[in-house]
C-alpha cells in the first residue's frame, strides 16, 4: 500500500513507455510544486512547458495569455517552480512534437507540497535524424534598443518547445544590422540558434520574410509601403484606391527580391500569400492586402522566391495549398514552409512552435545548414504529426527523381505528435494536387503508419505526403484540397474558412522530371519600344541599357524613338538621351496592362466577379484571381510607348543601386 505522504502514482503503470522512473515526493516548507526535467535517453537536463491545472481545469500559471498554450517553461536545466494553494491537481510535461508527453496527478497541503523528477521518453527523435526545425517570420518588436532580455526569453520558450532556431524580424529585439550579430551569439550555441532575418519588402503586393540575412543595408524602411500604410490603410476615408492617386513610390518588390538574394545568398519566402481582411476604420469599412499580388510576374521571372508558406494563421491553411499546388501544376520547384508571424511577447496570439518548419540540415552549426536544405527543398511543415519520406531509399522531399521507364517505391512513414493520446487520422498522398492514395485510419487510431507505394511514371508530375493527426476532417471528401476550394469559388453562399487547428503535416514534394529538362526560365518578353518627348509627343532618339539584377546585359539605339528587342521580363531599361535625364522603366511598374492586373489583385476589385464580396472569406483567393495565362499573354508581346520624364520611382534608383 502506498504510504499516503508519497503524492503521485504508478508511472510505469499508466506510462508503460518511460524507460525511467519519475519520482513525485514531499516536499516540507513549500506550497507548491517543485520540480525538474530530464530526458529519458540521455539522463540530462531537458527544458519543457508545465501545465498544471485543479481539478476544475483551471490552469495556475502561465506565460502567454492570448493564445491557446497554457503553463509555464522551465529553466534551461529542466527546473521549475509553481506556488499553489492546497489541493489536488494535475501536471502535463511537453517539450516539442518529438518528446511523449507526460502527465500526472499530485496533492499539496499547506506548507507541504511536491518535488517532481520527470524524465520524458523521446518519440521520433527527428532532430538524431538531421531534421531541426525553426521560423523565420518571428518578429521580436521592442522598444527599447539593444534589449538583451528579449533574445534570453525567446531562447527560454524556444528551448522548452523543442524549437532549433528563429530568424527573427522587425523589430529584432531592439537590434540592427550592425549590433545583431554580438547580441545573438549571446544566445546561441548547440542548442538554439537566433538567427537575423526580416519581413521585407512589405508592399501592398506582397510581403516575404527571409532565411540567411545578414544585413538589410540599412534599408528597411525604404522597403516599407508607407503611401499605401499612411494614406490608405491607416485613414479615416477612402474604401477603395488606384495606382493613379495612391503612388507607389518604392523601388519594386521584384527587383528588391532578387537583388539581396544576389548579394547575400539569402533566401526569400512568400509570407501569407492570400491574406486579406476588411478593416474598420471608423464608419467605414476597407479591403486591406497581403496577398501575394506579384506571384505570376514574379514566377515568369524564373521564380524569384526560395519557397513559399503553406501553412501559417490556419495550420491546415487550403487556400496557401491551393496556390501552391497551382504554381506547381506550372512546373515550378518551391519548398513549402510555415510561419508564426509572432511568438513574442506574452500577449501574441501566436506561439513558438504552434507550427514547425523542419529542415534536413546538413550542419546545425550556422545558417549555412539551413540554406542548403532549402536549395535542396528538404522541408516538410506540421502542427503536430510528422512524415519520413523518400523514394527508393534515394531521393528525399524536394529532390527530382530522373524519368527513366522504372518503376519507383515512394516509402512513408507517419508518426502522430508526442501526445500519447493523439493519434493519425488519415495520410493522403497527393498527385499533380490530386488525391492520388487515401488511408483512412479514423477507426484504428494508429501512433504511426509505414506503407510502400509502387510509381511508374511516364510524365512530369509531383507528388506530397499529408498526415492528419487525430484534429481532422470528419469528412473524408473534404481532403481533397483543390476540389474544396473551387468548389467554395462557385458556391452561391459563403464557405466556412477550412483547415482551422488540424493538427497535419506536409511535406515538400518529391518531382519526377526528364533529365534534360530545366526549371521554367523566366519569360522573354518581346519588345516594341517607342520613347517620346513629353513636351511634344515626338520620337526621342538615345539609348537603352537592359539591366537584369544590376548588370547590363544588353544596349540598343533608339532610332526615331523607337527600338525592338528580347529580354527577361524582370529586366530592366534605362533609357538615356541628350538634354534629358536618364530614367529606368520596368513592365512590372510602368506597363499599364499589366499594371491593371497588378492593381485589381492589389486593391480587391477581384471580389466584384461572380458575387465573390459576399461569398469569398477573408484569406480565400482563388487561383484564377492572379491571372496566370493572362499575365504570361499581356507580357509575352509587348508594344510599349514611354514618355521621357521623371515618375515617382525616379530619385531612388541611384541609392537602391549603391546598396550593392
Amino acid at each position: 500500500m502506498l504510504n499516503k505522504n508519497v503524492i503521485g502514482i504508478f508511472l510505469l503503470l499508466l506510462f508503460p513507455w518511460c524507460a525511467s522512473a519519475q519520482t513525485i515526493t514531499p516536499l516540507k516548507g513549500f506550497t507548491g510544486i517543485k520540480g525538474q526535467v530530464f530526458d529519458g535517453v540521455m539522463k540530462k537536463p531537458l527544458s519543457a512547458r508545465i501545465e498544471v491545472r485543479d481539478t476544475a481545469q483551471k490552469i495556475q500559471a502561465t506565460y502567454y495569455y492570448k493564445n491557446k498554450l497554457e503553463g509555464i517553461f522551465t529553466e534551461e536545466d529542466g527546473t521549475f517552480s509553481i506556488p499553489l494553494k492546497p489541493g489536488v491537481y494535475g501536471i502535463k510535461i511537453v517539450h516539442g512534437i518529438d518528446h511523449l508527453i507526460q502527465e500526472h496527478t499530485f496533492t499539496v497541503k499547506e506548507n507541504e507540497g511536491v518535488k517532481a523528477v520527470i524524465f520524458l521518453q523521446p518519440w521520433i527523435n527527428l532532430k538524431q535524424r538531421g531534421w531541426l526545425n525553426g521560423d523565420g517570420h518571428a518578429h521580436l518588436y521592442s522598444d527599447k534598443k539593444s534589449n538583451d532580455t528579449i533574445p534570453r526569453q525567446v531562447r527560454k520558450i524556444c528551448l522548452a518547445q523543442g524549437v532549433d532556431f528563429i530568424s527573427a524580424c522587425q523589430g529584432w529585439g531592439g537590434f540592427n544590422d550592425n549590433t545583431w550579430r554580438a547580441a545573438y551569439a549571446k544566445v546561441s550555441d548547440d542548442k538554439f540558434n537566433l538567427y537575423y532575418g526580416a519581413e521585407m519588402p512589405k508592399y501592398r503586393t506582397g510581403h516575404v520574410w527571409w532565411l540567411g540575412l545578414s544585413s538589410t543595408l540599412g534599408n528597411f524602411e525604404n522597403l516599407m509601403d508607407t503611401v499605401y500604410e499612411n494614406q490608405y490603410y491607416q485613414a479615416f476615408q477612402h474604401t477603395e484606391w488606384d495606382y493613379s492617386w495612391l503612388k507607389f513610390k518604392f523601388i519594386p518588390d521584384v527587383e528588391v527580391i532578387p537583388r539581396y538574394s544576389k548579394s547575400q545568398d539569402a533566401m526569400a519566402i512568400i509570407a501569407h500569400p492570400t491574406s486579406w481582411w476588411m478593416q474598420q476604420r471608423g464608419d467605414i469599412s476597407k479591403y486591406t492586402t497581403n496577398v501575394v499580388g506579384n506571384l505570376s510576374f514574379g514566377l515568369l521571372s524564373g521564380n524569384i522566391w526560395s519557397g513559399m508558406t503553406v501553412m501559417g494563421y490556419m495550420n491546415d491553411n487550403y487556400y496557401y495549398q491551393n496556390i501552391w499546388f497551382h504554381l506547381l501544376n506550372e512546373g515550378y520547384i518551391m519548398p513549402p514552409f510555415s510561419e508564426l508571424d509572432g511568438g513574442y511577447p506574452d500577449d501574441n496570439k501566436f506561439y513558438y512552435g504552434q507550427v514547425r518548419t523542419y529542415y534536413l540540415a546538413s550542419s546545425a552549426a550556422s545558417v549555412d545548414g539551413i540554406r542548403d536544405a532549402v536549395r535542396k527543398g528538404h522541408t516538410f511543415v506540421t502542427s503536430g504529426p510528422a512524415i519520413l519520406a523518400d523514394i527508393d531509399n534515394q531521393y528525399q522531399v524536394g529532390d527530382v527523381v530522373p524519368l527513366n521507364g522504372n518503376t519507383n517505391k515512394l516509402h512513408i512513414n507517419a508518426y502522430a505528435s508526442g501526445d500519447p493520446a493523439d493519434h493519425l487520422s488519415y495520410v493522403v498522398v497527393f498527385r499533380n494536387g490530386k488525391v492520388f492514395r487515401l488511408w483512412d485510419l479514423r477507426d484504428k487510431k494508429p501512433r504511426e503508419f509505414s506503407e510502400t507505394l509502387s510509381l511508374s511514371e511516364k510524365e512530369n508530375a509531383w507528388y506530397v505526403v499529408k498526415a492528419y493527426g487525430r484534429e481532422a476532417w470528419d469528412k473524408p471528401e473534404n481532403i481533397d484540397v483543390m476540389a474544396y476550394c473551387d468548389a467554395a469559388e462557385k458556391s452561391a453562399v459563403q464557405q466556412g474558412f477550412p483547415g482551422g487547428r488540424h493538427s497535419v503535416a506536409i511535406t515538400s514534394p518529391f518531382y519526377f522530371r526528364f533529365a534534360n529538362e530545366v526549371r521554367p526560365r523566366p519569360l522573354q518578353s518581346k519588345i516594341d519600344l517607342t520613347v517620346v518627348s513629353p513636351a511634344t509627343g515626338k520620337p526621342v532618339d538615345g539609348q537603352v541599357d537592359v539591366m537584369l539584377t544590376g548588370e547590363k546585359i544588353n544596349s540598343f539605339r533608339l532610332i526615331n524613338g523607337r527600338a525592338q528587342f528580347s529580354m527577361p521580363v524582370n529586366a530592366l531599361l534605362k533609357i538615356s538621351a541628350a538634354g534629358y535625364p536618364t530614367i529606368t522603366r520596368g513592365l512590372y511598374t510602368d506597363y499599364v496592362p499589366y499594371l491593371n492586373i497588378l492593381e485589381r489583385i492589389a486593391n480587391g476589385k477581384w471580389r466584384e466577379k461572380d458575387n465573390w464580396k459576399n461569398t469569398i472569406n477573408g484569406g480565400q483567393v482563388p487561383w484564377s484571381v492572379f491571372e496566370f495565362e493572362k499575365t504570361k499573354a499581356v507580357l509575352s508581346a509587348v508594344k510599349w510607348e514611354i514618355k521621357f520624364e521623371a515618375n515617382e520611382r525616379e530619385g531612388l534608383w541611384k541609392d537602391f543601386d549603391g546598396l550593392f
